[in-house]
């Protein structure tokens, strides 16, 4: 199915929130999520076929294209967008991101939040990886083959890395510090963080209203930087050039092109030579976007046994039947948003962030696990683009 890349210029400050809602009188501020989840993306990409379209979204509310004069199962971008109320299950719709992007010259890289073993070393000030231990370590949680490297080493703030670095670090390569934004010292960033002041106003007479006011951060990108999704099933309609992104409905211009998969070459050989435990090989699950499984942080299917006196966790992923062994994470995201049809907030749930990093080992090869698990999706709400994964060597 060809993919196309939506860009979104976000030549303006934005303000993306979570679920968390404003209650008077409790809190008044509230910062600023970033990137994006793909709830918000999905919801600006589907929005700008409609309009491109040229759909009465009154009548979409409806189920009925006033367009092709005809109810959505027989029109082709209603179909493809799915109806207001599905919230993305029922729509043709494939997503794939939002990832940050960088124009250079006509020529557009991705970027991706870093995986959280991804480490700074203290003593060059380059960046290192950590592996699991090859014995299990004693812990609250009982052994477990716990992520370490040899040398001292502090974790990145904020921090993403750009495609061709992201190929070196899945190929266990060095990864250069130029590849890398990141708000830790001695790092280049391209994002910054603004806090606002507002108070809300009454829509009939625009009189601000006692009460009401209120706190938010807003983030701003350097100019050649934006936003990118991958989108497949798109239908072929003109679209608009500017759409509204953005808690406040900022104004972002959209172009959209031809795209690429995340690259693969050399992963499967590193893999295969790479470093494993219980005499298998060894590799790691990397999180390109949130990712919501059934039973919390572990995979479906996956029961815990003991290996080599350590604690692991058996199951089969993507097909591939594999020890999980270890994992690099930080705290849950809860994500929500606001239902426009249905003008009530949508249920805030709990995702594993962006950048975790589980370590598996598979007596299947490197070729096979590339094949099976590589730029794919799992979990749930994929077609909205959670669950993005990505494999590589310990």
């Amino acid at each position: 199915m060809e993919e196309r890349l939506f860009l979104f210029g976000c030549e303006e400050s934005y303000f993306f929130r979570d679920g968390t809602p404003f209650t008077a009188g409790e809190d008044i501020f509230l910062s600023s999520g970033f990137p994006p989840s793909g709830k918000v993306i999905q919801g600006a990409v589907r929005t700008a076929l409609l309009s491109g379209h040229g759909v009465d979204f009154d009548k979409y509310y409806e189920g009925y294209c006033n367009v092709c004069q005809a109810s959505a199962e027989d029109c082709l971008v209603l179909r493809a967008v799915g109806s207001s109320r599905g919230g993305g299950e029922d729509m043709e719709l494939d997503f794939i991101g939002p990832f940050v992007t960088r124009t250079t010259n006509g020529t557009i890289e991705r970027l991706y939040q870093a995986p959280y073993d991804l480490v700074q070393l203290d003593g060059q000030g380059g960046l290192g990886r950590l592996t699991p231990s090859s014995q299990a370590v004693l812990t609250d949680l009982g052994p477990i083959f716990l992520p370490q490297t040899d040398e001292r080493c502090r974790s990145l703030t904020e921090a993403w890395i750009r495609e061709g670095g992201l190929l070196n670090y899945l190929r266990g390569e060095t990864v250069g510090v130029n590849k890398v934004y990141s708000q830790s010292p001695g790092f280049e960033t391209f994002l910054f963080r603004e806090e606002r002041l507002g108070i809300a106003r009454c829509r009939e007479t625009r009189a601000a209203q006692g009460g009401m006011l209120y706190a938010i951060q807003h983030v701003r990108l350097e100019a050649q930087f934006g936003l990118g999704v991958r989108v497949r099933g798109c239908p072929d309609v003109p679209l608009p050039s500017m759409v509204k992104l953005g808690g406040e409905g900022r104004l972002s211009s959209l172009t959209v092109q031809s795209t690429t998969p995340v690259p693969r070459e050399g992963i499967a050989e590193a893999i295969d030579e790479g470093p494993g435990l219980f005499g298998e090989r060894g590799f790691k699950v990397v999180c390109l976007s949130p990712m919501r499984l059934g039973d919390g942080w572990l995979p479906e299917g996956f029961t815990e046994v003991t290996r080599e006196g350590g604690t692991c966790w058996e199951g089969v992923l993507g097909g591939i039947t594999c020890s999980l062994v270890s994992m690099c994470t930080g705290r849950p995201v809860r994500i929500g948003g606001w239902d426009i049809a249905l003008r009530r907030p949508k249920p805030r749930l709990a995702y594993m962030p962006v950048g975790t990093v589980y370590y598996f080992t598979t007596r299947h090869s490197g070729a096979e696990v590339v094949e099976a698990l590589h730029d794919r999706k799992i979990g749930f709400d994929t077609k909205i683009g959670f669950g993005h994964i990505v494999v590589g060597r310990w």
